[in-house]
């Protein structure tokens, strides 16, 4: 099975703080998409490359699906407002299923800064 997994990080306040595992991995309901639904967001991510890794400021270049990507809010504005411009382009139900994914990382930026994407692929 092969997805992504978008998990908020855990906030802190420490001055040298270094987040490991379990602070990406802290909330009970990560959102978990598929591959054949995820495949509707790599275009939208891919846009925003080449950026910075928001938690260390190393360049990243592209999205990886086979690894984690440390997304920082003013990225997901982008994200979001790419995928609002490009609506029309869908179906009913994939309008749906973004409308979801929007609405699910809006609430998720009210609590944190960074939404790791990890990927198995």
């Amino acid at each position: 099975m092969i997805i992504l997994d978008f998990n908020p990080l855990r906030p802190s306040q420490e001055p040298d703080w270094n987040p490991k595992w379990e602070e990406w991995h802290c909330y009970q309901t990560p959102l978990r998409i598929y591959r054949q639904d995820y495949e509707l967001l790599i275009p939208y991510f891919s846009k925003i490359y080449p950026t910075t890794d928001a938690f260390d400021g190393t360049p990243e270049h592209v999205f990886d699906v086979c690894f984690d990507n440390w997304i920082g809010a003013k990225d997901w504005e982008r994200i979001l407002q790419e995928i609002e411009k490009g609506m029309e382009n869908h179906s009913t139900e994939e309008k749906e299923f973004l409308i979801s994914f929007i609405e699910w990382v809006k609430e998720a930026l009210q609590y944190t800064e960074i939404i790791v994407v990890e990927g198995n692929l």
